[in-house]
């Protein structure tokens, strides 16, 4: 058997710089511009589920959007990495926000306004962020 040897310091540098230039490559791969909207709506249907009686509602529009971001991310060769983007994932987490919100506050037979308005804002925010990695990845 032949043996390579250790490898020096700055070859070892050098490896890793590699490895975190491609993994940035990767997670600042360019979406398909569809999935951006459909996210959006996606979200926004996920936060009115709190106006309906099924509970189930809500298991099925976080399985359609896990699905469609999954799928979507293998067609990709890229199904579970996470942009880079440091505004695309604060927004992300203020519409998930937005969402939880909506669930805590939706009632049925209450009102629909603060609903329909955090339904509104998710979409929103999640289109901003949207906005932010289309122009970080499509440079």
């Amino acid at each position: 058997m032949e043996s390579i040897g250790e490898p020096t310091p700055a070859e070892a540098r050098t490896a890793l710089d590699d490895i975190d230039r491609v993994q940035r490559a990767v997670r600042d791969t360019p979406w398909p511009v569809w999935l951006y909207p459909v996210n959006a709506v996606l979200l926004a249907a996920s936060a009115l589920t709190a106006l309906l009686d099924s509970p189930a509602s809500l298991l099925g529009v976080a399985a359609v959007i896990i699905a469609v971001n999954v799928i979507t991310g293998y067609r990709m060769g890229t199904p579970w990495a996470l942009p880079t983007n440091r505004g695309f994932l604060a927004c992300v987490a203020l519409s998930a926000l937005c969402v939880a919100l909506a669930q805590a506050v939706g009632n049925p037979s209450g009102p629909a306004g603060p609903v329909v308005l955090l339904a509104a804002a998710a979409a929103s925010i999640y289109s901003i962020g949207s906005i932010l990695h289309y122009r970080s990845t499509r440079r």
